[in-house]
């Protein structure tokens, strides 16, 4: 009886507060990236943390934490609460495996539910789950609200994006990303295996530098999603400081190497600066060890980007000079490894939050990047061959006493350039055809992400982002645009009594009712959570939106859901509100009025209509 009681009070104290920083969680809970928290930089300890007042804490609700670069410790605070009557077992995932070190508190009450210390500067085994990921294995006591605190140091970057799984879902979540991060990684490592066979057979020296810095860019993406830390060197966390500087400043000083290999036998007047700015980059590679760790941030970031600018330059001047297909591809890699390089300063130095996970964008880059390399190595490794089969048939034509045993070498040369090209348009093929299966799966998860499961309808997420596009025509156009949100009264009841097969019929039910009275196809029905609804009614006043919503109301109260035999009516309750758009920057506003009117048709009696401003 008393977590009953514990229970209610939750739920009635989230109901007036209004906390983003309180989570309910239950039995079906299966996932919530980009959880809201608070943040303090206040020098606390633990307890001082824990018994801090409200205002020396930040609202964060919509998008990772990103401070930069920073010297000083993070704290974080949220509240997660456990609708259930026993335990429920979740995880708590840091989705940035680059933080030195994060500190895990959990209290309930009084009591430390949980102390864990985890980051990519301590050894692995420190971690309750073996993975490149940050996890932490929480368990929420029956019917509580408990305080879950972390404490954020990393001088490389404090980005501190946080979601929770419950185990299974986030292993199918994790199965996705690795099929995907395998595709990528694994095409890469056999672009690197295909140079260095080419190399072997070929002797140019292209080919192995071209190797060398696909293999450093297959290094940098698994030091930059952790694997490099959990599978080299686990047991010596502060290699991970030097790893990745160490990749970015090589990788940079290799495309000099390369662009050498494929140029022409010309001089600019840039020659002499390009040449000393790499080597004196080279040769800092020896001793950015002996630097502090921000320091060397400060360096191997921006430093290498600018030297690599200088390669963009050289490049382009060339190119000016006299156009070849292997220096545009070389220009091209050379361009998407520079972007991605502007990408990890401005998310490193919180330039500007693209609010983004896994990294994506990088990931991109280097695989455009690989591809480009070895389309200009192999492209100018067909043009040298032609030029040499040329030159071959020149003197033959010249030299008409050649024996037939050269004449049968030319046409071993011939075919395996033929082969040769031909191994590359298969692969192309693959490759493309991989792709759009790619594309055809993204859409295909767009569709789900924007879909409600159960009842065929929008979703909350898709709702949220059309009323942004709505928000914006009303101030445009200056006309009205309604909200409307309904909730199935005593639901819980006819959950309990028939349970929660019929519960969901019931949902599906109303869904269908509610999207039949929708005439226009710019009027929007989604799914808010749990049985609550919401309308969007563009270009809509208040007495026609108050209208549709009577009509929604009476077509539901005489609506007779028959299941197995069993007969169930039921009503809903709904709030309106109508308003031409003022602050697009405050979408809130409109669900928040509208879901006051809900509330007010709640507590004056259910089966009725309300809309804000409410009138006594």
């Amino acid at each position: 009886m008393k977590r009953v009681w514990l229970l209610l009070y939750s739920f009635v104290f989230i109901s007036f507060t209004a906390n983003a920083t309180q989570i309910t969680l239950d039995k079906h809970f299966k996932h919530l990236v980009n959880i809201p928290f608070e943040y303090s930089q206040q020098p606390f300890t633990a307890e001082q943390a824990k018994q801090a007042p409200n205002k020396q804490w930040h609202q964060l609700s919509e998008q990772p934490l990103n401070l930069g670069l920073t010297n000083q410790a993070v704290w974080l605070r949220l509240q997660l609460i456990n609708a259930e009557n026993s335990e429920l077992p979740i995880l708590l995932s840091i989705d940035n495996p680059l933080l030195d070190q994060v500190a895990v508190y959990h209290y309930f009450k009084q009591n430390t539910l949980l102390f864990k210390e985890i980051g990519d500067t301590l050894p692995l085994n420190n971690r309750q789950i073996k993975t490149e990921s940050l996890l932490v294995k929480l368990t929420l006591p029956p019917a509580s609200q408990s305080t879950l605190l972390l404490r954020v140091e990393s001088l490389d970057g404090v980005r501190v994006p946080l979601s929770l799984w419950q185990h299974d879902e986030y292993l199918k979540d994790k199965s996705k990303f690795n099929l995907i991060y395998g595709l990528l990684i694994g095409f890469i490592l056999s672009l690197t295996v295909t140079c260095l066979v080419i190399f072997g057979v070929s002797r140019k020296r292209y080919f192995a530098v071209c190797s060398s810095i696909l293999i450093t860019l297959w290094l940098l993406l698994i030091y930059l999603y952790g694997f490099g830390y959990r599978y080299f060197h686990p047991t010596l966390p502060s290699l991970q400081q030097l790893a990745m500087p160490s990749m970015l400043i090589l990788t940079t000083c290799l495309f000099k190497l390369l662009f050498e290999q494929l140029r022409l036998p010309t001089k600019t007047w840039l020659q002499p600066l390009h040449r000393l700015s790499n080597w004196l980059l080279f040769i800092s590679l020896f001793f950015i060890w002996l630097l502090p760790t921000d320091i060397m941030l400060y360096y191997s970031l921006p430093m290498p980007a600018l030297i690599m600018l200088l390669h963009i330059a050289a490049l382009g001047i060339d190119i000016k000079q006299q156009r070849t297909q292997p220096l545009c591809a070389l220009l091209c890699g050379a361009l998407m490894f520079f972007i991605a390089q502007l990408y990890m300063m401005i998310v490193v130095f919180d330039i500007y939050d693209f609010n983004t996970r896994g990294l994506p964008f990088v990931s991109v880059s280097f695989l455009i990047c690989s591809l480009s390399l070895i389309f200009a190595t192999i492209k100018y490794f067909l043009i040298e061959r032609d030029a040499q089969v040329t030159a071959q048939q020149c003197k033959i034509a010249q030299n008409e006493a050649q024996d037939e045993l050269l004449q049968e070498r030319l046409e071993l040369q011939e075919q395996a350039r033929q082969d040769l090209e031909s191994n590359i348009e298969e692969r192309t093929f693959e490759l493309q055809v991989t792709l759009r299966e790619l594309e055809e799966k993204n859409r295909e998860l767009e569709q789900l992400n924007m879909e409600d499961p159960l009842t065929q309808i929008k979703n909350r997420r898709y709702f949220e982002k059309k009323l942004v596009m709505d928000l914006r025509r009303s101030r445009r156009e200056q006309t009205p645009l309604s909200v409307i949100m309904l909730d199935i009264d005593h639901f819980k009841k006819i959950n309990d009594s028939y349970g929660h097969l019929i519960g969901d019929q019931t949902i599906r039910a109303v869904a269908d009712i509610i999207t039949h009275q929708l005439k226009r196809p710019l009027d929007e029905v989604a799914r808010y959570g749990g049985e609550e609804f919401v309308i969007l009614l563009p270009n809509t006043p208040l007495s026609g939106a108050v209208a549709i919503t009577e009509k929604i109301r009476q077509e539901i109260m005489d609506t007779t859901i028959t299941v197995a035999n069993t007969q169930i009516k039921f009503t809903i309750s709904a709030g309106v509100y109508s308003a031409i758009a003022e602050d697009i920057h405050n979408p809130g506003l409109f669900t928040d009025y509208a879901d006051k009117a809900l509330y007010h048709a709640k507590q004056s009696g259910r089966n009725r209509v309300v809309s804000f401003p409410i009138l006594d």
